[in-house]
């Protein structure tokens, strides 16, 4: 009921989508997902638990999966988009990633 009373906040955070997969599209290592998660691949624990490190203290709420949870070599980033993310900061996030990864 809440989501067909406020069916604004589907469009929002599709646009949100739209534009992390505009901004991290030669980043994603897999077929881009239509969904409020996504994933990054950076192999290695260090190298993930590294990267992930790094955009905490920037202040992303960014978090590594790590090996065992994933096959070794499939570590990943977790990133969940929501509707109260800013475009500036969907935009800050995928430079960021571009930098780091």
């Amino acid at each position: 009921e809440y989501l067909t009373a406020n069916i604004g906040l589907q469009d929002d955070l599709r646009k949100k989508i739209d534009l992390y997969l505009e901004g991290a599209g030669a980043l994603s290592n897999r077929t881009p997902s239509r969904s409020a998660i996504q994933t990054i691949l950076c192999p290695g624990n260090d190298h993930v638990r590294s990267v992930a490190s790094a955009l905490q203290k920037q202040g992303f709420d960014v978090r590594p999966i790590l090996y065992p949870t994933v096959p070794e070599g499939t570590e990943r980033l977790r990133i969940c988009l929501h509707t109260y993310n800013s475009d500036d900061e969907v935009i800050a996030l995928t430079r960021t990633l571009s930098a780091l990864v």
